[in-house]
């Protein structure tokens, strides 16, 4: 794949005074040269793949792990440990997520939730941005209480976003959750038999760049 960039426009020669000849040949090599690099270019995004050999930054990034309530005051990250695809997106930290580009972003993530009590709680999420709480980003889910005594209660929440980076060098997002029981949180299934079915992720979010600035 490809970063398509603009060719830079070209600088001119001087005319100077009068007509010229070798002010012609000047001219003439300085404009094949810039129609051939937008040539170039435009045949990327034209040419017989079209946008397959385009390059925008995305991310795939899941959590094989459990994920648990530290506290009913406290506010939990997500974390990943299972990132899937990097193209101009990383993780630090295991909770903070990176952008090398300024541009809009669609976030879109889903979080295996379980409930092991045998009562109904509340269970929060929400963005944070350079540490700070996003305004404006939380949803509140109501878990219903376990099912039996070896059935818990899940929910899936599904939350989409758009998110802002000006400057990739400091600017960076997290997701925070909180819940008022400590028997409340992510969990992640092995994988399971009969039929054979895969692991059950206790987080999975997409990254999908959508527009430069």
């Amino acid at each position: 794949g490809l970063f398509l960039n603009p060719p830079p426009s070209p600088r001119l020669p001087d005319p100077g005074g009068q007509y010229e000849t070798r002010y012609m040949e000047q001219l003439l090599n300085v404009l094949r040269l810039y129609f051939n690099r937008l040539s170039a270019a435009l045949s990327v995004l034209f040419g017989p793949n079209g946008g397959a050999e385009l390059q925008n930054p995305h991310a795939m990034l899941m959590s094989n792990q459990d994920q648990a309530n530290a506290g009913t005051t406290v506010a939990n990250f997500l974390t990943f440990n299972q990132p899937v695809i990097t193209q101009g997106i990383e993780v630090r930290n295991t909770n903070e997520i990176w952008f090398e580009k300024a541009g809009e972003y669609l976030v879109t993530f889903t979080l295996q939730v379980t409930n092991r009590d045998n009562a109904a709680h509340v269970f929060e999420v929400w963005a944070g941005f350079n540490g700070q709480n996003y305004p404006l980003s939380n949803t509140r889910f109501d878990i219903p209480a376990r099912k039996s005594t070896d059935v818990w209660s899940h929910i899936v929440p599904a939350i989409t976003g758009i998110f802002t980076v000006s400057d990739p060098s400091t600017e960076y997002l997290t997701i925070k959750w909180w819940s008022n029981s400590t028997l409340v949180f992510l969990e992640h299934y092995a994988a399971g038999t009969n039929p054979t079915r895969p692991e059950i992720p206790s987080v999975i979010m997409t990254i999908n760049f959508v527009s430069r600035l």
